[in-house]
């Protein structure tokens, strides 16, 4: 996969994301607000009304890694100055009933998503 570094690579990017509008929108959503999880941006981003499934979003992800635009992190990695505020809302719930620390999969833009989001996102508006 190329780099959007010029307007071909754009254009790659743009027809890519045109046949997986989902995650273009899995893309941006990691972006703005950092590592999530599948089940946080069902809830945060389509809502439980959407219809779409957590599975769905797996699939977008998996896309999405295929093409070397995210990586996986595994929780206990996850850089507590720098929390999403889905991932602050978890923390305070453990830290209130001291719960133990649950291993979810995060995934987080490679360096290559972040260019080619950044690029999309910027020529959008």
């Amino acid at each position: 996969m190329t780099v959007a570094r010029d307007a071909s690579d754009l254009e790659y990017w743009r027809a890519f994301f045109q046949e997986h509008p989902l995650a273009y929108q899995v893309l941006k959503h990691t972006w703005t607000y950092g590592p999530d999880t599948p089940t946080i941006i069902r809830k945060r981003l389509l809502g439980h009304r959407s219809g779409v499934g957590v599975e769905v979003i797996r699939e977008a992800y998996a896309l999405l890694l295929e093409a070397g635009l995210v990586e996986r992190m595994p929780g206990k990695e996850l850089d507590r100055n720098q929390l999403t505020s889905s991932v602050k809302k978890t923390l305070k719930r453990r830290a209130k009933y001291h719960t133990p620390r649950k291993t979810h999969t995060y995934y987080r833009l490679s360096r290559t998503g972040e260019l080619v989001a950044r690029a999309l996102i910027h020529a959008e508006g």
